[in-house]
């Protein structure tokens, strides 16, 4: 009857963290999560409840975990075409078109300079 009772209250304390998230997450994690999922009141008592040396762990992206795994990354570069043997991606800035450009993007000619 005892350890019925113990293991009754074993299994009802594992399902109570399961719904209510005790789970063993790092402060940064929690603080991650929170701001992804837009809860911003939550984020920042999270941040402001974090240790200097916890926020400095999450400057150096200590204590998290990514969102996807390398594997995929791979995955889904592998089948957009790109290849290791092509060295770092970078992309590059931004060309900076104006409203201006906009008449030669659409292939008509800008208006007269009397019409502006």
């Amino acid at each position: 009857m005892v350890r019925r009772a113990a293991s009754l209250a074993f299994i009802l304390g594992l399902s109570g963290c399961a719904l209510f998230g005790c789970s063993n997450q790092t402060r940064q994690q929690k603080f991650l999560d929170a701001l992804n999922r837009g809860n911003s009141a939550e984020a920042s008592q999270i941040w402001l409840t974090m240790t200097p040396e916890d926020r400095n762990k999450f400057r150096l992206g200590e204590g998290m975990t990514p969102g996807v795994s390398p594997q995929e990354v791979t995955k889904m570069l592998d089948e957009q075409g790109v290849s290791a043997d092509q060295g770092p991606i970078t992309i590059g800035p931004h060309s900076g078109a104006t409203l201006l450009d906009l008449p030669s993007a659409a292939g008509s000619s800008p208006p007269p300079e009397s019409a502006r």
